[in-house]
């Protein structure tokens, strides 16, 4: 089986969110491992190049069982569905940058911080209730691997696939999560 490692590089805040708020100080927390780094669930990762991966497919771009062989079937009219090749491990912090940062838990409150935003009615006031607060991560370099991949052709749509995405999280229509998917060099 190959395997392909390959970081997410973000070049502005972001947040992939966990559905837990703290309270007043923010209605949504990004998603943390045990030791209170960011991670991206494999799931997600999977869904965004998942998603490409139709398009890309639709458009003659990869081979037509591509999508099924890497990622599965979805249930058909008859319920059945089928499991991918391919496994998605969560993205990272690299296990340098986790060794220094679980040394001090100042370092770690330096990763993220708190942005707001409302809604505005026409005339130009807040709108009542619309305050919404969520917790960002900085601008960072996380690592995943991709394992069970059948054929080096599947490694190189993959690669496609990765290429397409330049947003993730909560808020990337609104300016949050801009990033590049890429392979590393000795995968």
């Amino acid at each position: 089986m190959i395997e392909l490692i390959y970081k997410t590089e973000f070049y502005s805040d972001w947040h992939c969110g966990s559905g837990l708020s703290s309270g007043a100080e923010a209605d949504l927390l990004v998603l943390k491992d045990r030791s209170g780094l960011p991670i991206i669930p494999g799931k997600t990762l999977k869904g965004l190049l998942r998603d490409s991966a139709q398009s890309l497919e639709e458009f003659g771009g990869v081979k037509k069982d591509f999508v099924s062989d890497v990622f599965g079937s979805q249930p058909g009219e008859d319920g059945d569905s089928s499991a991918g090749s391919a496994y998605f491990s969560n993205a990272s912090l690299s296990l340098d940058m986790q060794k220094i940062l679980s040394q001090d838990n100042g370092k770690k409150k330096l990763l993220y911080r708190n942005i707001s935003s409302t809604a505005i009615e026409k005339n130009g006031q807040a709108k009542e209730y619309s305050l919404r607060t969520i917790e960002v991560c900085i601008p960072l370099v996380l690592f995943a691997k991709i394992t069970g991949l059948r054929n080096p052709q599947n490694k190189l749509d993959l690669i496609k696939c990765m290429q397409m995405v330049k947003r993730l999280g909560t808020g990337r229509h609104r300016g949050l999560g801009r990033c590049d998917m890429t392979i590393m060099e000795d995968s």
